[in-house]
């Protein structure tokens, strides 16, 4: 949240600046630098995150397949054949 907050006052503070350096306006500039200083504020407070979490995964998810020399199903009727 700071960084979006930090990143608009950088922003208002470029554009009271004025100008350009490089090509960059300084509004660009400011709002470069107030995300910087917003997100560093952030990763402080809320931490890097965590660790991906991992479960439930399905090693070989085949619905349908052949092979040679399986069994043909034979239905009769209607029915419902995996």
């Amino acid at each position: 949240m700071t960084t979006l907050v930090l990143s608009a006052a950088g922003a208002a503070i470029g554009g009271a600046v004025g100008g350009s350096v490089l090509g960059l306006s300084s509004v660009a500039i400011g709002r470069f630098a107030g995300a910087m200083i917003g997100n560093a504020i952030d990763q402080r407070m809320l931490g890097a995150g965590g660790a991906a979490i991992e479960s439930g995964r399905i090693d070989r998810y085949r619905i349908t397949g052949s092979a040679e020399g399986r069994a043909v199903p034979q239905v009769y009727g209607r029915m419902r054949v995996g």
